[in-house]
């Protein structure tokens, strides 16, 4: 190995935003902690090239996949009770996903989201499915610090809100995918009225964009972490929990206030 590397599971997602699909798969085997196999017999188990594995240990700055394996071994026997270490799949997912949040980081987005929200008392939250339970948590959030969040988790009640939007009212979009026609229009017809849009979303292609005021990507899964493992709205929370610290960065004193205000009402 040409540089010294202590932790293979570290290196890994270090490189994780340079990695092609096919290495996306053989880099999950490795972080989830599985069996060490022959390339031949890695090969099989994942339905990839032998090639594409010595492309990846290469990738990585290292010269073959024996020496990924060597790395792999000592990186295991390594590991201690120490919570930066991965331990399991399940966390280990988890870390890949924070990882790869950190990578699409852009902060004047972050930015763009929290003067909006700011700029306004009420903000409708669009969320179908699991989008919904994202919602609620930024409800909780945002409404701890006055503002009034209405969340809105079927097609019907969306194109209802939609219908009803005015001039400078903000909607906040959850949607991975980024591509339902119903919600597209709903869009459209809130941006005729002169509605503000916020959008967070895997899709870098997503048509919704072009109708939103400001993007946020969220990671999107890996084929093993899309099996159900890891809950579905993680990457959407990890957004809004960045944006939520932003906010409150930025609008300190405003948050003090309704933080001891709320402190009175509980007293």
């Amino acid at each position: 190995m040409s540089d010294k590397v202590d932790d293979l599971f570290l290196l890994i997602e270090s490189k994780r935003n340079t990695l092609t699909a096919v290495e996306q798969i053989i880099a999950d085997y490795f972080i989830s902690k599985r069996k060490i196999l022959s390339i031949s017999e890695l090969a099989r188990k994942i339905s990839v090239s032998p090639p594409s594995i010595t492309r990846f240990s290469k990738k990585l700055g290292l010269n073959n996949y024996k020496e990924l394996v060597f790395l792999y071994k000592m990186s295991l026997s390594d590991q201690t009770q120490d919570a930066s270490l991965i331990s399991t799949p399940v966390t280990a997912s988890y870390h890949a996903l924070a990882t790869r949040s950190d990578a699409s980081y852009r902060s004047e987005a972050v930015k763009n989201f929290c003067d909006m929200i700011y700029s306004t008392r009420i903000i409708l939250f669009w969320g179908l499915g699991f989008n919904s339970f994202a919602g609620q948590d930024f409800e909780f959030k945002f409404t701890r610090l006055g503002k009034f969040i209405q969340v809105y988790s079927d097609q019907h009640s969306i194109s209802l809100s939609a219908s009803s939007l005015r001039k400078n009212d903000v909607v906040l979009i959850s949607s991975l995918s980024g591509e339902d026609p119903d919600i597209l229009e709903a869009i459209k017809q809130g941006k005729e009225k002169g509605a503000h849009f916020l959008l967070i979303t895997t899709n870098e292609d997503s048509p919704f964009i072009d109708y939103c005021d400001e993007t946020i990507y969220a990671a999107s899964f890996s084929s093993n972490e899309a099996l159900g493992n890891i809950s579905p709205q993680i990457p959407v929370l990890i957004q809004l929990d960045i944006i939520y610290s932003k906010y409150v960065s930025m609008h300190r004193k405003s948050v003090n206030k309704w933080l001891v205000s709320e402190n009175i009402l509980k007293g």
